[in-house]
């Protein structure tokens, strides 16, 4: 598939996303900050995009800091201001434990996200390692329109808000999601694999104003329907911006063709 997804656990934010996904999947030198460990690793800065920003002060694009990434994923659903909400609460006279809480989205909880990886199917992204310019410019905007695209759906189709004695009642977060968008450019061996990390938190609003826990089981399940939309509208758009044309392919014996870019020799 070119969607992949994997649980972010508040532990492995530490561990594992601050050290290496967020720097290009590198190794983060240690005390670099991040926007300088991301120069060095040659990658863009991380951003953030989807409907749900504006709940939580955030704007399309704004770039993605660290402590927001700490408060939001590594402290177990925090908002990504709570150090400005708490030192606020904390001068307007509120106790240290009123101050915490006021930072808080809901429920603390320990799969804080999901890493959603998308990559263009192979005959893409090798027409984007080769390619001149305008070939990689090309392809670069297709990818993130469907990323864009697949998010929506996800917002519209799939996400959902457990809350309720058990977890019973489900509801669409009305106001969208949240998520923080990393470029890469390479995979870790080192081959040129363009390809973006979508970390997307668990928490969402619901239309009580009140934080719940996005269902992360609904989106593991989709995650096939996601890879196919996703390939779909790469597709689309590639070749209508470079008019390619697409053909059946038999990559694995026994399974369905998958559609690649004509002229693009498998092996």
């Amino acid at each position: 598939m070119t969607v992949d997804i994997r649980p972010v656990t508040a532990g492995q934010m530490y561990g594992y996303y601050f050290r290496e996904t967020i720097v290009g999947d590198g190794r983060r030198p240690a005390r670099t900050p991040l926007r300088a460990a991301q120069e060095q690793a040659g990658v863009p800065a991380g951003r953030w995009m989807a409907r749900g920003l504006a709940a939580l002060g955030l704007a399309p694009g704004e770039e993605v800091t660290e402590a927001q990434l700490r408060n939001l994923f590594g402290e177990r659903g925090r908002h990504p201001y709570a150090d400005r909400i708490e030192a606020d609460r904390l001068a307007a006279g509120d106790s240290a434990k009123e101050a915490y809480r006021a930072g808080a989205l809901g429920r603390r909880v320990t799969v804080t996200g999901v890493d959603f990886v998308f990559r263009p199917q192979p005959s893409i992204y090798l027409l984007w390692a080769f390619g001149d310019e305008e070939t990689r410019l090309a392809i670069e905007a297709a990818h993130e329109y469907a990323i864009v695209r697949v998010l929506e759906w996800i917002e519209d189709e799939v996400a959902v808000i457990r809350y309720g004695k058990d977890g019973n009642y489900r509801v669409r977060p009305p106001g969208g999601l949240v998520a923080a968008r990393f470029r890469h450019y390479e995979a870790r061996s080192g081959r040129p694999l363009l390809h973006d990390h979508v970390l997307l938190p668990v928490k969402g609003q619901r239309l009580d104003g009140k934080w719940g826990s996005i269902h992360t089981t609904a989106l593991h399940e989709n995650t096939v329907a996601a890879s196919a939309l996703y390939n779909e509208l790469v597709a689309a758009e590639v070749c209508e911006e470079l008019g390619l044309a697409t053909e059946p392919r038999t990559v694995t014996e026994g399974r369905r063709p998958v559609m690649e870019i004509a002229g693009v020799p498998h092996g």
